[in-house]
């Protein structure tokens, strides 16, 4: 019997609850079989709030998280570390940069796995941070990306081998509870900052409203931070919009299913700096959701060619409306696009074709093997 792991797999899993920390948190829960794996929970962020903000409790985590690594290292003696690289933000990456130099020694080898996008573009214009950072992150064994982009992490920093991995995840299919005579209603779940679209939602409501076309709004999520729900509250009330957008906070299991099943649209026009393959869109897709979104990084190849999802531009509110009108105004277009959207998941984007990848990956580094990079063409 070996005495050793073969793998020790870093990340935050939630709470908060965001695409990464799903993900990472199947990979915990999953039975690896003969892979040997030890997994090391991060828990810098309790809310969405505090992601990517510095504050001493972090501080406090990242020591203890070294030291968990050391003696994990000391006890389990993995051979490959898997990490999740930060998101383009100033805190993250120092925190990456201490961590990575104080533990990434101790393993033979290393797998990188970048969910948020935008780090090597962040990485090249921050001076003097931005070089200790691309050290910290260089040569791995395996670069695991989510999309292919025109700047690729793996190539950015050298990886030895990058493969192109989507997200996937099972779905909790519900009963629809509301009634088909009640007024179309356009769901966005996420998390409620700017660089979502939460204001160009807003504006696109109010288009809709002055044109006579009666739909509702439900924006799902935690606001994050206290000054932009007061900003939106504002606008809300500028807009007079009180009796068209609702805001029901957090939804986590049934409930959050079921608002997805309850929805007619899903409309998400994320131009969020991190945003890179959204997992709230592939969630929507398994609901069987006609959706408007942007053509913001990776989403064009995650919707592919399926015809379950209308792309407009970033911060195009009148695109937007105009989308949305037109669906409104057409059931059998709705019921097509509900229809492609999940064949579409079914077809690229289940839990267990996402494990089944990662798994591959995985064996293809214990084997000292290039990861053979697994294509997928939606």
């Amino acid at each position: 019997m070996r005495s050793h792991y073969d793998i020790l797999l870093v990340g935050q899993t939630p709470p908060p609850y965001h695409g990464q920390a799903v993900v990472t948190a199947m990979l915990f829960e999953h039975d690896w079989g003969d892979v040997r794996v030890h997994c090391l929970r991060m828990a810098y962020s309790a809310s969405i709030e505090s992601v990517g903000r510095l504050a001493v409790g972090k501080l406090l985590h990242l020591g203890a998280l070294i030291f968990k690594t050391w003696w994990a290292v000391l006890t389990k003696r993995p051979e490959v570390l898997y990490y999740l690289p930060a998101s383009a933000n100033k805190a993250p990456v120092v925190r990456d940069i201490l961590y990575l130099g104080a533990v990434r020694w101790c393993f033979p080898k290393t797998i990188f796995h970048y969910h948020a996008g935008g780090l090597p573009e962040y990485i090249d214009n921050a001076g003097w941070l931005g070089k200790l950072t691309a050290l910290a992150y260089s040569n791995a064994d395996l670069s695991v990306e989510i999309c292919k982009t025109a700047y690729s992490p793996g190539r950015a920093f050298r990886a030895r081998s990058t493969t192109f991995i989507p997200n996937g995840l099972d779905v909790k299919k519900c009963e629809r509870t509301r009634q088909e005579d009640s007024k179309l209603r356009v769901l966005f779940m996420g998390a409620l900052n700017e660089g979502k679209g939460v204001m160009e939602i807003l504006e696109s409501a109010q288009l809709l409203k002055a044109r006579g076309c009666e739909v509702e709004f439900q924006l799902v999520g935690a606001w994050a931070s206290e000054e932009f729900e007061s900003q939106v509250r504002d606008a809300l009330t500028g807009f007079n919009l009180e009796t068209v957008v609702t805001f029901p906070g957090v939804l986590k299991g049934h409930e959050k299913w079921q608002a997805f099943t309850n929805a007619d649209i899903f409309f998400f026009p994320t131009h969020y700096k991190s945003e890179n393959f959204p997992l709230v869109i592939i969630e929507a897709m398994a609901c069987g959701l006609p959706v408007v979104t942007t053509t913001w990084r990776g989403i064009p190849q995650l919707v592919g060619n399926s015809s379950a999802a209308v792309l407009c531009d970033i911060m195009a509110p009148e695109q937007y409306a105009d989308a949305i009108e037109e669906l409104a105004n057409n059931a059998q277009r709705r019921k097509q696009m509900a229809e492609a959207s999940v064949e579409h998941y079914e077809a690229y984007f289940t839990r267990d074709k996402f494990i089944g990848r990662m798994e591959h990956a995985f064996r293809d580094v214990l084997n000292n093997e290039a990861a053979s990079c697994q294509n997928y063409e939606p």
